[in-house]
């Protein structure tokens, strides 16, 4: 599949690191807090694994990239990470900033603001041109967190100007907040597998159940066509917005049967499994608009 040593090893490395981090802690702890600091992130140079080797970085590809978004999208960590990656990878203006970087998408449930990923995040710069115009990055320190935070995962703010995404950068992106997706919704059918094994009704666990078997199977093949969309369309450009979008649709299915799975507990907030939904479907919508 064409996933090169820098991607099996980052991805290993960055599962660990999120493993001690977290360190079992319920998603709907930690998604408001910062397991790991961004000096960490940059310390280790993981901001600068997806800028080619001639610029300095590491020289990911982006099917490496989609392996790291996935290993990413199961922990749902609240931290600017894989947008700096990609907009390091295609702007000089940000591979200069050693602090954090995203970007600014209007939707159109946004009007004339642009809804920034971790833009209430720390020291991140928002990126307002990567199309070859004069590159600049705006501070966020003047910029407003959303007064309804969808996404806790993703720090939202929004602020009056978006990015001028190229075509090549607005569909990378796409994909690889898409393994992201693909990545949460794998968690998420781990953890209803474990659940329905020690749920018990009518004396014996809700998993020997026929119609749960069937959700379950349902969820494991659209897990496996996720993972793989992203995969072909990390190696194929012309399969890169449609597998970006099937990814997603696929990977909020899982994720909602998850809910389903878990039935009343499904919607608690101690679960946290609303956090990878809301986190999911919030990159979808950005996604969509960026390939629009």
């Amino acid at each position: 599949l064409e996933l090169n040593e820098i991607g099996v090893e980052a991805a290993a490395g960055l599962r660990e690191m999120l493993k001690s981090a977290i360190d079992g802690a319920p998603v709907s702890m930690y998604s408001v807090a910062e397991p790991i600091s961004w000096k960490e992130f940059s310390d280790g140079g993981w901001d600068a694994i997806g800028i080619s080797e001639a610029d300095g970085g590491a020289g990911a590809t982006l099917r490496d990239l989609v392996a790291i978004g996935h290993t990413w999208g199961q922990s749902v960590l609240p931290s600017p990470l894989i947008t700096t990656i990609m907009a390091k990878r295609f702007s000089s203006a940000a591979r200069e900033y050693a602090g954090p970087v995203s970007f600014a998408i209007k939707t159109r449930s946004s009007g004339d603001l642009g809804i920034i990923p971790f833009g209430s995040y720390g020291e991140t710069k928002v990126l307002k041109n990567l199309t070859g115009g004069p590159e600049s990055l705006v501070s966020t320190s003047d910029l407003a967190a959303l007064a309804d935070d969808y996404a806790d995962s993703l720090r939202l703010a929004e602020g009056k100007f978006d990015t001028e995404f190229t075509k090549a950068a607005a569909e990378e992106l796409a994909l690889v907040w898409a393994s992201e997706a693909a990545g949460a919704a794998f968690a998420m059918l781990n953890k209803a597998v474990e659940y329905v094994k020690t749920r018990e009704q009518f004396g014996q666990p809700i998993g020997k159940f026929q119609i749960i078997k069937h959700y379950l199977a349902d969820a494991q093949m659209l897990v496996e066509l996720a993972e793989t969309a992203t995969m072909m369309g990390a190696l194929d450009e012309k399969l890169r917005r449609e597998s970006a979008i099937y990814a997603f649709d696929a990977s909020i299915k899982v994720i909602e049967t998850a809910i389903q799975v878990h039935g009343g507990l499904g919607f608690t907030w101690e679960m946290g499994i609303h956090v990878y939904l809301r986190h999911a479907t919030a990159l979808r919508d950005l996604a969509t608009e960026i390939l629009s």
